[in-house]
């Protein structure tokens, strides 16, 4: 059987598809299972058990346009399909796996893409993401009990490339690491710079090697926080690509972030994770997955959630969900996964 999935949502969508990639294999035996995603997911997924097939598609590049669309379409349909499973609710989601074929389409009830499908599946707004992306295994015999824990591989040569960048700022094989991620691409998921540089200063306190990563974008914001933490603290933001930060993941004793894309990276490598939610909330379903993850919020503020992904700006000017959350909360919580 040729089975299609489509996912080109962000970073953490695709993480939190690999549990129903894995279940697909299993239920599907023999299957062969082809995946449509980012630039970002393509080196993300590549090495995956349960991946056999990568196809990029640039939503912002060559696919972008009805032209560009038209050429990745054809290109698809080279494969004759007999499932295609939609992961992710957009119109032009449907139109990849209407034009990918298949007697059998899968996708959410609801969603933008539902015309091109022969089977909706509910969108469950109290399960958790993984929980969801499951289900749209059902069809194809898949259980929605299926193990649910996100992983990804994390390539040999990678981890060779990491060792290396860290021998480089005198940190060892057997040093214990603590990654700290505070970037995102939604400006009011950002917890302060301020309490990131007093978590990398606590760091060194407690055993630990601090280092800040990050997009090439981020790398202002990392050295703005390695400058407030009194300097020395290496930056790595902008010298690792996705697989470099797959494999640092995997080496560090844990990862303290936004709710943003490398928490799910962490949880899908086996990494405790300290996630600092503000605007968005854990009840969205977006959360890193399995155990060692503690989410650190502002409960009382009655003005969350604002957005469900979270706005560039607060919208009413004060961004409290993460100013008012101090570093000791944050640093009693990753006391909390080192311990187990």
């Amino acid at each position: 059987m040729e089975i299609l999935v489509v996912q080109t949502a962000f970073l953490g969508d695709i993480v939190l598809t690999t549990p129903l990639l894995s279940e697909l294999k299993r239920a599907q035996p023999g299957s062969r299972t082809t995946v449509v995603t980012t630039a970002l997911g393509e080196a993300l997924l590549r090495g995956h058990p349960a991946v056999d097939a990568l196809h990029v598609l640039d939503k912002r590049g060559a696919a972008k346009g009805p032209l560009g669309m038209l050429a990745a379409l054809r290109q698809l349909r080279r494969v004759r399909f007999d499932a295609s499973i939609a992961a992710q609710r957009s119109h032009r989601t449907g139109l990849v796996v209407a034009a990918a074929g298949g007697r059998t389409r899968v996708g959410f009830r609801g969603a933008a893409g539902s015309w091109a499908y022969t089977d909706r599946v509910r969108w469950d707004e109290r399960a958790h993401a993984v929980h969801r992306y499951l289900a749209l295994a059902v069809p194809l015999g898949g259980r929605p009990d299926a193990d649910p824990q996100p992983m990804l591989p994390v390539d040999d040569a990678a981890r060779a490339h990491v060792a290396a960048m860290l021998r480089s700022y005198g940190i060892e094989e057997g040093d214990d690491l603590l990654a700290i991620a505070p970037g995102s691409i939604w400006g009011t998921k950002r917890w302060t710079p301020e309490g990131f540089a007093a978590v990398a200063r606590a760091a060194t306190g407690r055993g630990l090697r601090p280092v800040l990563v990050g997009s090439p974008d981020e790398e202002p914001l990392c050295r703005t926080i390695d400058g407030l933490a009194g300097g020395g603290t290496p930056v790595l933001a902008g010298s690792t690509d996705v697989r470099d930060l797959v494999a640092l993941l995997a080496r560090s004793r844990a990862l303290v972030v936004n709710d943003s894309g490398p928490g799910h990276v962490a949880s899908a490598v086996g990494t405790p994770v300290v996630a600092v939610f503000g605007p968005t909330v854990p009840a969205f379903g977006y959360t890193p997955y399995g155990p060692g993850r503690v989410i650190v919020e502002h409960e009382a503020l009655a003005c969350r959630p604002c957005d469900r992904h979270g706005p560039q700006v607060c919208p009413l000017g004060h961004h409290r969900c993460m100013t008012e959350i101090p570093a000791s909360r944050v640093l009693g919580a990753l006391s909390t996964v080192l311990a187990g």
